[in-house]
C-alpha cells in the first residue's frame, strides 16, 4: 500500500523534528602512570610540587597506587627520600576522598628484599670501595644533567629520562653483582604485580600510578601489558595544553 504524498511529508516532519537520543559518553578507564621527582621537585619549576598536585587534579583518578608501604599508606607517615607524599599526596588524599593502593611491598617481604640489597652495596663498598664512590657521583651528575635537561613537565616523563635512569640502573648491576639485580628485580616485580592487580580490580574506574622518574617507564610497561588499549602515554598527556579536570 502506498503512503499519500501528505501523509509521508507529515512522517518525514516529525522524523526531522524529534529529538536524537543521547549518545552515551565514552568510559574514562584510563591508565596514566607518572614519576615523581622525590626530592627534586623543590629544584625543578617545570615540575615542582604545584605541578604534580596540579596534574593529579586534572586527571582526577578514581584509584591512585602509590609508591609506598602498605604501613606508609594507612598511617599517613613520613617518607624519607620522597617529601611528595606530605608535601602533596597525603593531603589530596584526605581531600579527594578516592581510592588509594600502595604498590610496595611491607612487613617481611620488604625487610627481606631490601636486606639483601643492603647487603650487596655492603660488600660493593668493602670489596670495591672506589666503585661504590663512582656509582654514587654517578647518581649526582645524573640528576644535575636531568635537572639541566627538564624544561617542561613533559620531559620528566620522556625516552630520554627512561634511557638515562636505566643506564645508572646498569652501572649499578654491574657493579653490586648479580645479588642486587635479583633483589631489585623481586622489588620491581611485586610493584608490577600490584598495579595489575589494581587495574584487574577496577574495570572501567580511571587509575593513576605515580612512581618515580626513575622506575616510570617500567611502570608503565606494566600497566600496558595489563590493559594496553587503557594506558596511556605520559609523555602524551603532559603536552596537552592545561588538561580539565575529569567530570566525576
Amino acid at each position: 500500500m502506498r503512503t499519500a504524498p501528505f501523509l509521508t511529508l507529515l512522517i518525514s516532519a516529525l522524523v526531522a523534528t524529534a529529538p536524537l537520543p543521547a549518545a552515551a559518553a565514552p568510559a574514562d578507564d584510563r591508565v596514566l602512570v607518572i614519576g615523581a621527582l622525590h626530592g627534586l621537585h623543590e629544584r625543578e619549576p617545570a615540575f615542582s610540587y604545584d605541578r604534580l598536585r596540579a596534574a593529579i587534579l586534572a586527571f582526577a583518578p578514581d584509584v591512585l597506587v602509590l609508591e609506598v608501604r602498605p604501613d606508609e599508606l594507612a598511617e599517613r607517615k613520613p617518607t624519607p627520600g620522597r617529601p611528595e607524599y606530605p608535601a602533596v599526596i597525603w593531603p589530596l588524599l584526605g581531600q579527594m576522598k578516592i581510592e588509594a593502593i600502595s604498590m610496595e611491598p611491607g612487613g617481611d617481604t620488604f625487610k627481606a628484599i631490601t636486606g639483601e640489597a643492603g647487603e650487596a652495596f655492603g660488600t660493593l663498598k668493602q670489596d670495591n670501595p672506589e666503585g661504590a664512590a663512582a656509582l654514587s657521583r654517578l647518581d649526582k651528575e645524573m640528576d644535575e644533567w636531568l635537572l639541566t635537561y627538564w624544561q617542561r613537565p613533559e620531559q620528566v616523563q620522556d625516552e630520554t629520562t627512561a634511557s638515562l635512569t636505566a643506564s645508572l640502573q646498569a652501572a649499578q648491576f654491574a657493579l653490586a653483582g648479580p645479588r642486587f639485580a635479583a633483589a631489585q628485580a623481586r622489588w620491581e616485580d611485586f610493584m608490577s604485580d600490584r598495579i595489575v592487580d589494581a587495574i584487574k580490580a577496577h574495570p572501567g574506574k580511571r587509575i593513576m600510578v605515580i612512581g618515580s622518574y626513575k622506575n616510570r617507564a617500567l611502570l608503565e610497561q606494566a600497566a600496558r601489558r595489563a590493559a594496553p588499549e587503557r594506558a596511556v602515554s605520559a609523555m602524551s598527556w603532559f603536552q596537552q595544553p592545561g588538561p580539565e579536570p575529569a567530570k566525576r
